[in-house]
């Protein structure tokens, strides 16, 4: 009577169950759908069911060659893909891959069972199968890894550099858009102690293409990586310790939860949920067979009422933007100093001025023996100076031609440091070159942009 009651009340939530479907439980089977089959796949022997006519083929068994592999075959322990309409299996603890070929399951990596990929998560990409993080040996990664079906090796899948970068993960939820994957809501080990697990809900955004990887924040709340959680399209389906359904948006990042216990209480985490053409697909637990039972529902069927709806991912202003935050208070900072040594630092004079026949810069007068400020006065006044007319100011008579060149060369060197030292410029005030209407006659000119004097201090 029980049994019959049982049975009951699962007619009712369950109109669209297919009663000529059920599986005994078996701990070490792997069911996987692939579009459009689902595979069940035991140790001795597989079978396939389409979607959605839910026809079932009969058992193949498998033709074992190694009867070490035949014994030690886990399927459960192993993750199944579909690459270029061929199914794979991978061994979740990393390494081993294997191909199957009608009734065999035929080995093609040339790898190990290294152990360091524990509860990583997978995807397929460009013909490969990837991986990401995994806990192995006390520690977990925080990378890619992609096997290659042409060399038949697993290849790291390396980030370029960036200035961000997630801890080693594990147990993470996964959802990917095209060329696009997030990690979020998984778990990480304490940096300080190897054996200690830690919840991390940090939302890491990493791009296929560029690979590039993103800090968006922290999700509002946890909840685990359960092998039920599944995505379609742009939404992520989670469900939790308290049977509720969680439905994350990434369109808006924003989630529901929905309460629909008659469903989520009875959700095998044999096989992840699926959905065509708006119809769900899962195993539900038979209490009345201890078997399960494969299921077809709609979708609001399947998720029941709304309870609410929040944001889902909080935005961690200081770890997202505290790199803009400090280039802006550098400026700042940079632009307060400028703004106070311009206003404070010592007012420097750029113009050599005169008065009462002197030369001034600012109020300081400028000592220049006589036959300096006689030299200065005339390369005022004239643009080009031929040497013999400099000569002829500062010669001094009875002494050897090639004296008075020294002298005027010394004069002419020390007028340019003189002028470069009290201006405090790099310029050399006085230059020579070739006469512009002889290119045989060296003539000076003397740089007027530094001197504002009057006609009579010229006319001296």
């Amino acid at each position: 009577m029980r049994a019959l009651f049982i049975l009951f009340i699962l007619f009712i939530y369950f109109p669209g169950k297919s009663e000529e479907i059920s599986l005994a439980y078996e701990v070490e089977t792997l069911i996987s759908y692939q579009k459009p089959y689902i595979y069940i796949i035991e140790k001795g022997q597989y079978r396939t069911i389409k979607i959605p006519e839910m026809t079932a083929s009969a058992p193949i068994p498998f033709k074992f060659t190694d009867t070490t592999f035949a014994r030690k075959f886990t399927p459960a322990s192993h993750n199944l893909f579909k690459v270029n309409n061929k199914i794979y299996l991978a061994d979740n603890l990393g390494g081993m891959v294997y191909e199957l070929r009608q009734n065999e399951l035929v080995r093609i990596d040339q790898s190990f069972e290294h152990k360091m990929q524990i509860n990583s998560a997978s995807f397929t990409l460009d013909n490969r199968i990837f991986k990401f993080g995994g806990y192995g040996f006390w520690s977990a990664r925080n990378f890619f890894t992609y096997f290659d079906l042409n060399s038949k090796e697993w290849e790291a899948y390396s980030p370029v550099q960036g200035d961000q970068i997630p801890p080693g993960l594990f147990d993470v939820n996964q959802y990917k858009n095209g060329d696009e994957i997030t990690y979020f809501n998984g778990m990480s080990i304490d940096p300080f102690d190897n054996l200690k697990f830690e919840k991390n809900q940090t939302v890491w955004h990493f791009n296929l293409r560029s690979k590039t990887w993103e800090n968006r924040g922290k999700t509002a709340l946890f909840f685990g990586n359960n092998p039920q959680n599944f995505q379609y399209k742009n939404y992520y389906f989670a469900f939790t310790d308290e049977r509720r359904i969680i439905r994350v948006n990434f369109s808006d990042n924003f989630y529901e939860i929905f309460s629909n216990e008659a469903v989520s209480s009875k959700i095998s985490p044999k096989m992840q949920p699926f959905v065509e053409n708006e119809q769900i697909y899962f195993f539900a637990n038979n209490h009345a067979s201890e078997g399960i039972d494969l299921v077809s529902i709609s979708l609001p069927e399947f998720l029941g009422n709304s309870q609410s709806k929040e944001d889902f991912i909080k935005i961690d202003f200081w770890s997202t933007y505290s790199s803009y935050f400090n280039l802006i208070l550098g400026l700042i900072l940079l632009g307060l100093i400028a703004y106070i040594w311009r206003k404070y630092r010592p007012a420097k004079p750029t113009l050599i001025t005169d008065k009462n026949g002197m030369l001034y810069v600012g109020n300081a007068a400028i000592n220049f023996d006589e036959t300096e400020l006689k030299v200065l006065r005339f390369l005022l006044k004239n643009d080009d100076v031929p040497n013999s007319e400099l000569l002829e100011l500062i010669e001094q008579k009875g002494v050897h031609f090639s004296h008075n060149i020294r002298l005027k060369n010394d004069l002419l060197n020390k007028l340019n440091l003189k002028l470069k030292a009290i201006l405090q410029v790099d310029v050399n005030f006085i230059i020579f070159k070739k006469s512009d209407t002889d290119s045989r006659l060296k003539v000076y000119r003397l740089n007027k942009h530094y001197f504002k004097v009057s006609e009579e201090f010229l006319n001296d």
